[in-house]
């Protein structure tokens, strides 16, 4: 296994954006998150069109503002994954 080999450690995400599509919005965005989003959960959103329609990471850069205040109010703390345990 690939992950092994690298020592890396597989993450899974427990909510999602659907940023990738090209109807995606910050709105839309936002309240997908944090439709899903409990303490302790990991967020998946992307900042390329590599894999999604061209110019939606948009819509994930525009949420992360209000994604961050709704974790505030509801006093979770933010991180990077690698303190994520």
């Amino acid at each position: 296994m690939a992950t092994r080999r690298l020592e890396l450690t597989p993450v899974l995400w427990t909510c999602w954006g659907e940023d990738w599509t090209a109807r995606a919005t910050p709105e839309s965005v936002h309240r997908t998150v944090t439709a899903d989003l409990d303490g302790g959960s990991t967020i998946l959103l992307r900042d390329s069109d590599c894999t999604s329609a061209p110019g939606a990471w948009r819509s994930a850069l525009g949420a992360l503002p209000r994604i961050l205040d709704t974790c505030t109010e509801r006093r979770y703390e933010v991180g990077p994954l690698c303190d994520h345990g």
